[in-house]
């Protein structure tokens, strides 16, 4: 495997982070972090995010401006065949603890096809709550508008595999790691 595209692609997010061009307002409908820690200034974290190979990997940049892998974390991502989620560089636009899950009106009706009758909203602990106990949202849209986020799931089978309908699921215990140590504004770069 050539490593070259997916460190051109996180030099360019690097780039772009680091002049600010990249930078998008958090959504208004969004909350901001409701860790306390959020308050301080954002770590120095990248993620890039493969869907192919189903993985999230956490990097550090130092002062010299070198990057050092520092976590890496298997994500369940975006089915084969699925062809309207984003690649590029975003930013993390919102972390929550205990989310409550808004089901689009689409996710009701594939749960209504099996027997599943979905709320318009889910509370935080409820065995069908699909974000489990944490959700990173990201600026990244399809072109129909979808949003994308880093979440639990209520369904460990799930994670390290190509099932999803675009967002990143993660084992609850490592995606709480991750959203604790990482802030609003951390670039994200999604590659194939």
């Amino acid at each position: 495997m050539n490593a070259a595209p997916h460190l051109a692609a996180l030099i360019v997010s690097i780039l772009l982070a680091a002049s600010g061009l990249a930078a998008e307002a958090a959504p208004t409908d969004q909350q901001t972090s409701q860790d306390p820690a959020a308050s301080r200034p954002a770590a120095p974290y990248i993620i890039e995010i493969s869907i192919s190979r189903t993985l999230l990997t956490l990097y550090e940049r130092h002062g010299t401006g070198k990057m050092f892998p520092v976590a890496q974390y298997r994500v369940g991502s975006a089915m084969r065949g699925l062809t309207t989620y984003p690649l590029g560089p975003g930013r993390v636009t919102a972390i929550q603890f205990d989310p409550w899950w808004h089901p689009t009106a689409y996710s009701r009706q594939v749960f209504r096809e099996r027997g599943i009758s979905l709320p318009r909203a889910v509370p935080p602990g409820h065995p069908l709550n699909y974000m489990g106990p944490f959700k990173i949202s990201l600026s990244h849209r399809t072109w129909k508008g979808a949003i994308y986020r880093i979440h639990g799931n209520n369904n460990p089978r799930r994670v390290g595999r190509r099932v999803t309908g675009g967002c990143f699921v993660m084992h609850n215990r490592d995606g709480l790691e991750l959203a604790r140590r990482i802030r609003v504004g951390t670039v994200v770069n999604i590659v194939p």
